[in-house]
């Protein structure tokens, strides 16, 4: 069996390990090039090509948070400084901190499995009881009452509590870079009375924040979150190419959160070497079923049904 912590024989985790500049910096000209063409797009053309141009960008902007995942975790590039750099602007349409997302994530790998454990979108699974909640969920509501406070506060001089002061001052900073580049497209749009912001980047969010819960939400729904053993507690999608891409790997959760200080390009393999020990699903068989046990509780809520089944 698959034993937590420890390669197996056949692999040189050494080797594994190490960050190879080339794969990741292919994936980031791939999605500047395809957000310079969805812009132009939504700029540049006519009738419903600019609505195409606007949802591509909202993927892409998803898509970006799961190139950030792998820069907080340091390996995507060999030096800390151009991860965050990197990182910054990856997450900076969606309005992801580098700083803030790496801190609470790292946490999350640590305790993992552990009552402690907190996510950093807040995404309370525990509350998905019907779609209202769900709704909720997708447009990632709490995170974004949270990131208005901070980025607010940040103004201010405010740093997040209960955060090492060298993650708060990087947080802050980070939280006030977003102000800055806020106030200055909306100074742009008022001088210039052009509405590119609302194209290119507010009605975009509507596509990228709920592509960002969908892509996170198989990760640990439904998993046993009080045991260290990430076969239990973590989900490997098994898709193809495209989703794997889009994801950046983030699909092989399993192996991401077995060997961590792996880069993210060398998940397949390992998936390849493990995976008669654990068991993947598809996306197909995770959404349906999912949304089966949203309607099962629903019904079970109002009395009018099936009792909800226990979490896949």
């Amino acid at each position: 069996m698959l034993t937590i912590g420890k390669p197996l024989d056949s692999m040189d985790l050494g080797e594994l390990s190490k960050v190879r500049v080339f794969p990741f910096l292919l994936r980031l000209f791939i999605y500047a090039g395809l957000i310079a063409g969805f812009a132009a797009m939504v700029v540049m053309t006519h009738g419903i090509l600019p609505w195409v141009g606007m949802v591509g960008l909202g993927l892409m902007y998803a898509h970006g948070v799961e190139l950030q995942h792998q820069a907080l975790h340091n390996t995507a590039f060999p030096s800390k400084w151009w991860n965050r750099f990197v990182g910054f602007f990856l997450g900076l349409p969606v309005l992801v901190s580098f700083s803030d997302y790496q801190y609470s994530h790292l946490r999350h790998h640590r305790l993992l499995g552990t009552s402690d454990d907190r996510e950093f979108f807040n995404y309370g699974y525990e509350r998905l009881s019907n779609l209202k909640p769900l709704l909720m969920h997708l447009l990632m509501v709490r995170h974004y009452i949270d990131v208005t406070g901070f980025i607010l506060g940040s103004m201010v001089g405010k740093t997040k509590p209960d955060v090492k002061k060298e993650n708060a001052l990087k947080i802050r900073a980070e939280y006030q870079w977003m102000a800055f580049f806020i106030a200055l497209a909306v100074a742009v749009s008022i001088v210039f009375k052009t509405t590119l912001l609302l194209k290119l980047w507010f009605l975009p969010l509507f596509v990228a924040i709920p592509t960002h819960a969908l892509i996170e939400l198989p990760e640990h729904w439904g998993r046993e979150h009080d045991t260290l053993d990430v076969r239990e507690n973590t989900r490997t999608i098994a898709t193809g190419w495209l989703g794997t891409w889009f994801t950046n790997g983030n699909n092989f959760h399993i192996e991401h959160h077995w060997l961590p200080a792996v880069p993210n390009d060398r998940f397949p393999e390992i998936h390849r070497q493990i995976s008669e020990e654990i068991e993947s699903d598809t996306y197909p068989k995770f959404f349906k079923r999912f949304f089966l046990e949203l309607q099962r509780n629903t019904f079970s809520r109002s009395g009018s049904g099936p009792e909800a089944s226990a979490n896949a």
